[in-house]
């Protein structure tokens, strides 16, 4: 897939997808999970080894995003996956696009275990990509 860097938003970012305009329809599958803080480290590196790269491999993934946040009470996490349909969702949910899939280690190291995702439409992706 070529990105065309021409195309470019207001804020002069290159739109790389969005659902408005002429732009394509992309959705985004958002995660979030939380830790002790003890295991905020290695649960970065087993979320990016085993979640992470599983995702950015699987047919249709447009990319992915992990984010952390550690407060007193525990680590934050949030796992964004971009998709071009909700079809190329379903291969990794199943028909039940909101399900949460765990990971093995998932119940050694997360305070609760989320039951569902938040699944959106992308209205916009801008980004600066540097030259």
């Amino acid at each position: 897939m070529q990105v065309d860097l021409t195309k470019k938003s207001a804020a002069d970012k290159v739109e790389l997808y969005a659902s408005g305009g002429e732009a394509k329809r992309i959705y985004a599958r958002i995660w979030r999970g939380r830790t002790r803080p003890a295991d905020f480290e290695a649960y970065t590196q087993y979320l990016y080894e085993f979640g992470v790269l599983k995702i950015e491999r699987m047919q249709g993934n447009l990319g992915v995003q992990m984010f952390r946040k550690i407060t007193e009470e525990a680590g934050e996490f949030t796992v964004t996956s971009f998709w071009p349909t909700l079809d190329a969702i379903r291969v990794w949910s199943g028909d039940d696009l909101t399900r949460t899939r765990h990971l093995e280690k998932d119940p050694e190291f997360l305070l609760e275990l989320p039951e569902r995702v938040t699944l959106v439409e992308v209205c916009a992706n801008d980004w600066l990509i540097p030259e």
